[in-house]
């Protein structure tokens, strides 16, 4: 058995108004140290939420790339790392989602929460309605190719 969670699933909360955001308890309880979390910018306007292990291993990864253009790559790790937050979760399960993180996921007051493999993605809730919607199709091609 892994020792990495495989989060999954789509809940739908609130954040409230100093910005806590809570998450569920089938995914906090997957988490091996909730006192070390990291929540960055992620891809398609959501924010990535990574165990301290996970986050890590896109340092490294990161790290290890041999880009020809060193500019490019460093002005990425950059805008990565200066984007992140370390964050931990309180007595009643909730993250502190900074201002600039909510600013750049559009998050306002519903979220969405998605487990995906080895990380959870925060999404503004309208912005997950129209990412879903829009990706129906390529679901239905891959989940052919896997035969699910």
């Amino acid at each position: 058995m892994s020792e990495t969670p495989n989060f999954v699933g789509a809940y739908f909360y609130a954040l409230d108004a100093k910005n806590r955001l809570a998450i569920p308890s089938k995914i906090r309880f997957a988490i091996k140290n909730p006192r070390e979390m990291v929540l960055s910018c992620g891809l398609e306007g959501c924010l990535n939420l990574y165990q301290s292990d996970s986050w890590k291993k896109i340092g490294d990864k990161l790290d290890s790339m041999a880009l020809k253009d060193k500019s490019a790559h460093r002005a990425f790790k950059r805008m990565l790392f200066a984007s992140a937050s370390e964050v931990e979760f309180d007595d009643e399960g909730r993250i502190l989602v900074p201002q600039a993180l909510a600013a750049y996921a559009d998050l306002k007051r519903e979220a969405a929460i998605i487990g995906v493999g080895e990380k959870i993605e925060v999404w503004a809730k309208h912005r997950w309605a129209q990412y879903e919607k829009k990706q129906r199709g390529a679901f239905a091609k891959y989940a052919s190719h896997l035969e699910i």
